[in-house]
């Protein structure tokens, strides 16, 4: 980890405060992926044992519709409060909390319709019987966890004031805080309830504890509702892009779910579920840092004007995120199935499978970080197009794989690679600018079989010493 920020140290030796910002973020975040790893683990081990495998299907519907209604009317607030060219003024703070709020309540008010027609579908018998879709605790759960969505809308927008300065501190402890205890919570509902609304349950408790974060440790302005119509023109404006940049990832997202629900028993669909949250844990960690300080790495490096200093600050940035991602890449793909006889029980050993093909998604984690860049430069139509081109080759791909070839192991291997048609174009636009160079883009392959080497090992060791 030393030698890893020794090089991303490199990226800004010219700019100490920033370089020791993102040190900061990386260290932290290292700090709360740790806890977070372990969290769900932990939580991974209970409540497999506690709740039935078709119970984390049922969920992972759920939480689909809430998914899409919140992807569909996000009108970006953090990413316009971060790329705000001039200060920030309480009145537009003020306005944007405003525009959360009216946000919530229309998706609570869309989740209620929509629990009417799932369950219309459901006694039309539309759905397919054993899917988790044809679960009767789905309907009134999507208007439960529509709540949500207006306890969201409540929190207090200060906290994307200590990202824009980048003052990761707070931020990453009220993350830490809030994944702790929506854990145990949820842990403790499942023992109580063993059914679908532990889970439930626990999200709405975790809302309500981020609420109360909001106020309680991100200093800001006091809130109340403002109606300025030259900040919601802002807001309107710049937000029109990013719905349907947003719109369109959420239409990527859950193709899978959409798509394999249908096609999946309930039980099959949970193991899936699981494998996603585990391949997704490397992606999440390295999401988190990105997230953090994406935008603002961007936008500083923008402001050299020399291409040659761009191109090589941004691979060194590029480092840790390829690295990581390889190594997992190619861990998983070995380990996997003692990673998952050592975790769960009998019952889940197919989720082994379906981790070692979703693994292989992780080598394009690295180039996708080009799209901060185009973010940094408000250019929101060409992320909108980059996003298009990722949600069709999806669906394409997921629809051809069950509805004309009828394998699902070709669907897993769609949702893995479906980011190669946007990735390739995402590199050629960064190669027009001189952003890229393909030596650069394949110096760290070679990580992958030296991950599978580890995972080997690491199974090896498992199964012979301990």
């Amino acid at each position: 980890m030393r030698k890893l920020s020794q090089k991303i140290t490199g990226v800004f030796s010219d700019k100490n405060s920033l370089r020791a910002k993102i040190l900061a973020s990386v260290g932290l975040s290292t700090i709360v992926f740790i806890f977070q790893l372990i969290g769900r683990i932990v939580s991974t081990v209970i409540l497999t044992r506690i709740l039935a495998p078709d119970i984390f299907g049922v969920f992972a519907v759920v939480i689909t519709f809430i998914y899409i209604l919140e992807m569909f009317s996000d009108l970006g607030v953090r990413s316009l409060i971060l790329t705000k060219e001039d200060d920030l003024d309480d009145s537009f703070l003020r306005s944007c909390w405003t525009a959360q709020i009216l946000r919530g309540v229309l998706i609570f008010v869309v989740c209620a319709l929509l629990a009417a027609g799932v369950g219309w579908a459901q006694n039309t018998t539309f759905f397919p019987l054993g899917s988790s879709y044809s679960n009767p605790t789905v309907p009134v759960a999507i208007a439960a966890i529509g709540i949500g969505s207006i306890i969201n809308g409540f929190a207090s927008p200060a906290k994307f004031i200590y990202e824009r300065e980048m003052k990761f501190r707070a931020v990453s402890i009220e993350n830490l805080i809030v994944m702790l205890s929506t854990t145990v919570i949820t842990i403790f509902l499942a023992l109580w309830l063993r059914n679908v609304w532990a889970l439930v349950a626990g999200g709405l408790l975790g809302a309500c504890i981020t609420l109360i974060l909001s106020y309680t440790m991100f200093k800001g302005p006091k809130m109340r509702l403002n109606w300025s119509v030259a900040d919601f023109k802002i807001i309107i404006a710049r937000g029109k892009w990013i719905i349907g940049h947003s719109a369109l990832t959420a239409l990527m997202t859950v193709a899978d779910r959409l798509i394999l629900g249908f096609a999946m028993s309930a039980s099959s669909f949970g193991f899936y579920y699981i494998a996603r949250q585990i391949v997704g844990l490397i992606e999440q960690f390295l999401d988190s840092i990105h997230a953090q300080m994406g935008l603002q790495v961007f936008t500083a490096l923008q402001k050299d004007t020399e291409i040659a200093a761009f191109r090589r600050r941004y691979y060194q940035y590029r480092i840790l995120f390829d690295g990581l991602s390889m190594l997992g890449a190619g861990t998983l793909l070995t380990f996997a199935p003692t990673f998952v006889s050592i975790i769960y029980d009998d019952r889940y050993a197919s989720t082994a499978v379906m981790i070692q093909i979703l693994a292989l998604g992780l080598i394009l984690v690295g180039p996708g970080l080009l799209r901060e860049a185009y973010s940094a430069q408000r250019k929101f139509r060409e992320m909108t197009l980059l996003s298009l081109v990722r949600t069709t080759t999806i669906w394409i791909g997921l629809l051809i794989a069950e509805v004309v070839l009828d394998s699902t192991t070709i669907a897993l291997f769609v949702v893995a690679l479906h980011r190669i048609p946007e990735t390739t174009i995402l590199l050629m636009m960064g190669r027009s600018e001189s952003w890229v160079d393909w030596i650069y883009e394949l110096r760290l392959l070679p990580l992958v079989p030296v991950g599978a080497a580890i995972g080997w090992g690491m199974a090896f060791a498992w199964e012979h010493l301990v």
